[in-house]
């Protein structure tokens, strides 16, 4: 009957704490917070803090969440806090590698605040680690060491709990005795903090304890303690491994009927949230009820599943630690590299003292004679003054000399606006000029329709005024002249660049360069707008130019190299 009433509180019970309500609050929190600061990041680490025990995934993506926030405004305890949220998180994922990856740049970074609380907790996470890589000795030590800064703090919690951790590696070994007393200690203190995974997670390795030891009744005390307690916090590892141990009690006491029960819920807890060595476990159960039972066939069949998950483990932990051994030898290098780091940085030091000293011996020597020299003779002094007035005189110098650079620079810069000033009047004359024949050119037109008397008077003007402005290419020659004179060296860069263009590409270009707009580049070519178009057109083409890209940025650019 009292089987019964557990199962029911399990089914039922823990229904009641499904949901993290603490977590839930903290979220509606975050989403009131809009500010990037400390306080934010506070928040995300709580919530991954809650994560831990119900959903290890979403505790990683808060922890992230965190670790980039405190990277961004640079909160140093942030940044601390969330490595070890995301460390633990892998632990419980099984992801051993990445959880001392975390969990030592969490451990340094405590270091480097002289945060022992926060150290003490990352050597007890990382002990977590080595006991699951059954790397007994490492995790005994870190446990060890997390005990020693636990006591100086009295916080008697955490002791606690490392006492559990120092008992359940005891109970790895079958040091029955050694991990009895480190676990009652802990519930006895778990019991007076009223801290509820605490003393769930002592229950339960007490019931594992007894059931070893053959004491049924107080193994089944400390098992329903632990399942009582467990579904408060809905403790899904804790909960799965004190089913498939009630079942193994019940199994143990020729219970069947409710060892099966028991059993059925602890395999299916193990298989939806892939706890796979409860399901192991479970499997090894199954097939000793199933021998009691008689019942061979299905005990093979079980034992057959036993085998093959088992094996799966172990192929898995075996990779894992290879994994692991790797991460070690990594880490052993970077230590390695750390430490020569360090002796380089203590001899650097070394080497700078002994230079600070060397420069003081000699200033200390040169005073001395300094005032030695002064003491001697009067001439040292009329010489010093003597130096003095060579210094200032050379100064003096040095001062005009830059004087005259600085107006030196001044001249140039006006023989440079004085250039710029003619290539202006050079490119306003090409446009009135064009303009003025343009002109001529419908004059032309009107005299065709003129009478023989007016045509003739009117052609007389014209070709006087061709005559006067008909020298075109000797205003090129004399508007590229000063235009290399203000951009130099610019048609060199051009035709080394771009050795495919012609005299005209150069004439486009440089008056492209002069950010002329089509009308004004048509007018000064003597050309139609729609050709000065087609002429950029092809010039944007042998230039290789994208869409995007601008012929008068690409030139000033081409310049400026």
């Amino acid at each position: 009957m009292r089987s019964i009433i557990i199962i029911f509180l399990i089914l039922f019970g823990t229904n009641v704490y499904s949901q993290n309500k603490k977590a839930d609050s903290l979220i509606n929190l975050l989403n009131l917070h809009q500010k990037d600061d400390t306080q934010k990041v506070d928040l995300f680490n709580a919530i991954g803090f809650e994560y831990w025990i119900t959903d290890a995934n979403q505790s990683i993506i808060y922890g992230q969440n965190a670790l980039q926030l405190s990277h961004e405004i640079g909160y140093a305890l942030g940044t601390a806090k969330a490595n070890r949220i995301i460390g633990v998180a892998h632990w419980a994922q099984g992801n051993q590698n990445e959880a001392l990856r975390f969990l030592i740049n969490s451990q340094k970074e405590f270091q480097n605040l002289n945060n022992e609380k926060g150290i003490a907790n990352t050597m007890l996470n990382i002990g977590m680690v080595y006991a699951d890589l059954k790397e007994y000795d490492k995790a005994l030590y870190n446990y060890n060491i997390a005990i020693d800064h636990f006591t100086a703090l009295d916080l008697k919690s955490r002791i606690a709990t490392t006492f559990t951790k120092i008992g359940t590696v005891y109970l790895e070994k079958g040091l029955f005795y050694d991990a009895k007393e480190y676990i009652s200690n802990a519930l006895k203190l778990h019991n007076q903090d009223n801290f509820t995974y605490g003393i769930a997670e002592a229950h339960n390795r007490l019931g594992i304890l007894y059931l070893n030891e053959g004491e049924y009744v107080q193994a089944k005390y400390h098992i329903e303690r632990s399942i009582a307690t467990g579904k408060q916090i809905d403790d899904k590892d804790g909960l799965t491994s004190n089913l498939i141990q009630y079942g193994k009690l019940l199994r143990l006491e020729n219970n069947f009927e409710a060892a099966d029960i028991h059993l059925e819920l602890g395999l299916n807890r193990a298989r939806e949230n892939n706890l796979k060595k409860y399901e192991l476990q479970a499997y090894h159960e199954y097939k000793e009820l199933r021998k009691q039972q008689n019942n061979f066939e299905e005990a093979l069949v079980f034992y057959d599943r036993y085998v093959a998950l088992r094996d799966s483990i172990f192929n898995t932990e075996k990779s894992k630690q290879i994994a692991y051994l790797e991460f070690e030898n990594e880490l052993e290098k970077q230590n390695q590299e750390l430490k020569f780091l360090q002796d380089q940085e203590k001899t650097d030091t070394l080497i700078k003292w002994s230079l600070l000293l060397g420069i003081l011996v000699v200033i200390i020597a040169g005073i001395l004679i300094l005032k030695t020299i002064q003491q001697k003779s009067r001439k040292s002094k009329d010489l010093l003054e003597k130096s003095n007035e060579l210094l200032q005189s050379r100064a003096t110098l040095a001062k005009q000399t830059i004087e005259n650079a600085h107006l030196k620079e001044q001249e140039l810069k006006q023989q440079l606006k004085f250039k710029n000033k003619e290539l202006t009047s050079y490119t306003i004359n090409f446009l009135q000029k064009n303009e003025l024949l343009e002109q001529l050119q419908s004059t032309v037109l009107l005299a065709k329709k003129a009478t023989p008397k007016e045509k003739d008077k009117l052609i007389n003007e014209i070709n006087k005024t061709i005559r006067v402005h008909q020298n075109i290419d000797k205003n090129w020659e004399d508007f590229k002249r000063f235009f290399e004179e203000v951009h130099i060296d610019f048609y060199t860069k051009l035709k080394s660049k771009h050795p495919s263009l012609s005299a005209n590409d150069l004439k486009v270009c440089s008056l492209t360069r002069l950010n002329l707009n089509i009308k004004e580049t048509a007018s000064i070519l003597g050309i139609s707008p729609e050709s000065a178009k087609t002429a950029r057109y092809r010039l944007r083409k042998k230039l290789e130019l994208s869409q995007e890209q601008e012929i008068f940025t690409y030139l000033l650019d081409l310049e400026g190299e």
